[in-house]
């Protein structure tokens, strides 16, 4: 059982193969043909770090610009405060304007 394990999690699967150490290199015309159009696949994948991508939304501009790398700070924190409240504050507004059902309406 534990052979079994070992083979099913063995960080070989993880690594592309060695094309050059291939055994199908040297087999038939066919098996060369594929082999050869694998290894050009390989040489055309690009090298070295993805290019930094530039932030595009409201939201996207937002998180480079308060989470991301450096200048993570707590200021969203102070953001989602100001919101929720500002939020709150307009329907309090709004509800202590409409007029109670007293009986009474408002506008008489």
């Amino acid at each position: 059982m534990s052979t079994i394990l070992r083979r099913a999690y063995a960080t070989k699967a993880l690594i592309p193969p060695n094309l050059a150490a291939s055994r199908a290199a040297g087999g038939a015309k066919k098996d060369a043909a594929r082999m050869g159009e694998l290894v050009s696949f390989y040489k055309n994948l690009p090298k070295g770090t993805a290019p930094q991508v530039k932030p595009s939304g409201l939201v996207g501009r937002y998180k480079a610009k308060y989470f991301d790398g450096e200048n993570s700070s707590a200021t969203p924190v102070v953001h989602a405060i100001l919101l929720i409240g500002g939020i709150s504050y307009a329907i309090d507004y709004h509800f202590h304007l409409t007029p109670q059902e007293r009986g009474t309406p408002l506008n008489r």
